[in-house]
């Protein structure tokens, strides 16, 4: 018997093991197993290293490698210059290096990160990882990766993050220069793929509008331009404050892309002519420069579902209302329960507003709750509700595919929150007053301190 690694056959039968292993990681995994493995693997560097790298990064690694190539030291004009030349074929030799592995597959995590959160909210809220179709995948990865690269090419100078007081012929031409390079990036996209890009980046600013409204900033209200300079820091660093819970990741970038910043960036609503309209005013221009017969196009959107998609969205399970992506179930109870510094362990808006009658206006009762709410998910609220004997007869049971929409959830909790505050209480043995026989109707409980001290108004009504 031959020696592993001896015959040409076991050449080539290790060589497409290693041309099949899904990701860089197991590949240097595995080379190390044995010296055939790593024989195999020196011999034919070039084709397992590309073999792998579709296989990690998939249909879209052209794109992955321009983005994992691009030097941010390089000027964006140098760049485009070496795309248009003879010489970018060289430039951009599709040969995956060592030295491209680092971040191709930082790339890719992020790329997939994404990607699950866009089929979560946009096809498939069943479930958290990505449900796209082979070919929806690569025209939401096509797209991403141009998002990324836009990003890090534009604005080209980086003052343009600076607030500046007074407006100069110098940026007026830089403002002129930055289109053009704007639109040359742009057109080299077919028109599908720039509708595609403009999906994607509604998308990422669904995102940044969500983290604004759970961070309490309202950065958004405050600064006309938050969102281009928002998209203008790229994709990654929007995924970083929608996995914060805030935009700390967002300022932080943007002092290290400019050190000119100040602390007052973004209440200052001085117009940053190199960041308004960044990228989609450039999209439609792109769009409407070209022949007459594209106004008659079609796009194709990433996700090509039909009417019949529309019967895989879950209904309320009380009201039966079809509102895909705004129904709370398994896979959304989490978004109802993240942790935030302005907001605790609840993000539920201002649950102490769902009480029953008058507790909302009864300092005692909502100083009770808030201390229960800021150390309590809200997903567990939920669960103690139907489970221990509180949920009331008109509301549905829980099952394996229960859901329930935002206005069902909002009156849910005004008729059980109460039942579950003072059941709380109870479990932790607290000392509770007699019942107010007005209970959580009780007026005096509002307007007289020593009323709403002495009586407990967490019950139902007697009179």
């Amino acid at each position: 018997m031959q020696k592993l690694g001896d015959s040409p056959i076991h050449a080539d039968v290790l060589i497409c093991i290693l041309r099949a292993l899904p990701t860089f990681e197991a590949l240097f995994a595995t080379i190390r197993v044995s010296k055939a493995l790593y024989t195999a693997y020196n011999h034919h560097r070039n084709e397992v290293l590309n073999a792998v790298a579709f296989n990690h990064v998939g249909p879209a690694l052209p794109l992955a490698l321009q983005l994992a190539r691009h030097n941010e030291h390089t000027p964006t004009e140098d760049y485009m210059m070496v795309l248009s030349s003879d010489e970018s074929l060289n430039y951009w030799d599709f040969q995956v290096t060592i030295e491209d592995i680092c971040h191709l597959v930082n790339h890719a995590n992020v790329v997939a990160e994404w990607e699950d959160l866009y089929s979560f909210r946009k096809k498939d809220i069943r479930r958290k990882t990505s449900q796209l179709t082979v070919l929806q995948s690569w025209r939401f990865q096509k797209a991403l990766y141009r998002l990324m690269l836009y990003s890090r090419l534009f604005p080209a100078d980086k003052t343009a993050y600076a607030i500046t007081k007074n407006g100069s012929v110098s940026v007026t031409t830089m403002l002129e220069r930055e289109c053009l390079l704007r639109k040359e990036f742009l057109s080299d996209c077919f028109n599908n793929e720039l509708n595609q890009l403009r999906e994607v980046t509604y998308f990422v600013m669904e995102i940044i509008k969500w983290v604004d409204n759970v961070d309490s900033s309202d950065m958004i209200a405050s600064n006309k331009e938050f969102m281009d300079i928002a998209l203008s820091v790229g994709p990654a660093t929007i995924l970083e404050c929608f996995q914060n819970l805030g935009f700390e990741p967002l300022t932080e970038t943007i002092n290290r892309l400019c050190s000119d910043t100040t602390p007052e960036f973004f209440e200052d609503d001085t117009s940053r002519p190199l960041l308004s309209g960044y990228l989609l005013d450039f999209i439609s221009s792109v769009i409407q420069a070209r022949d007459a017969d594209s106004s008659q196009h079609i796009p194709i959107p990433i996700l090509d579902i039909g009417p019949s998609m529309q019967e895989l969205y879950p209904r309320c399970s009380q009201c039966s209302s079809s509102s895909p992506f705004h129904l709370w179930g398994e896979t959304t109870w989490d978004y109802l329960s993240l942790s935030s510094q302005v907001l605790g362990t609840y993000l539920f808006p201002s649950l102490t507003t769902f009480l029953k009658g008058e507790l909302r206006n009864n300092p005692v009762e909502v100083k009770h709750v808030e201390a229960l709410l800021v150390k309590t998910p809200f997903k567990e609220i939920y669960q103690d509700i139907h489970t221990k004997n509180l949920k009331l007869s008109q509301w549905h049971d829980r099952s394996d595919d229960y859901w329930i929409c935002s206005r069902c959830l909002t009156n849910f909790m005004k008729d059980h929150l109460h039942l579950w505050v003072i059941m709380k209480r109870k479990e932790a043995n607290d000392q509770i007053a007699n019942d107010c026989w007005y209970g959580y109707n009780c007026r005096t409980q509002v307007h007289k301190l020593g009323h709403a001290q002495q009586l407990n108004h967490l019950c139902e009504p007697t009179r």
